[in-house]
């Protein structure tokens, strides 16, 4: 899926990486690299929909969460998991299949 906003874009990168690193898809080291380059490519902007805004609103608590972490050095696990929480819109009541796309379908 192809996201047009940037936001939902990199909200949809997020939830993916995270997701892969909850499965053991990806290393700690490999899925704190991705985060940091997404986090580090995302640039909010003015958002024009409750998709965007959900999404600038996700990232923005979920890039606060890993920089806190980083500078702590805590548990992986808690991460992930407050990583889980923060980028899922369906907490919000969201249910917009473009941004609930926290199980991507993957190949197995």
């Amino acid at each position: 899926m192809e996201a047009s906003n940037p936001s939902v874009a990199a909200l949809q990168r997020a939830q993916d990486i995270t997701s892969r690193w909850s499965d053991g898809e990806l290393g700690a080291e490999e899925a704190q690299q991705a985060l940091s380059a997404v986090f580090e490519q995302w640039q909010p902007t003015e958002p024009d929909t409750d998709a965007e805004r959900v999404a600038e609103t996700a990232l923005a608590g979920a890039r606060i969460a890993f920089n806190d972490w980083q500078q702590r050095g805590e548990n992986c696990e808690e991460l992930v998991a407050q990583l889980r929480w923060i980028l899922d819109p369906s907490k919000d009541g969201i249910t917009d299949p473009e941004l609930n796309v926290y199980a991507p379908q993957r190949p197995e």
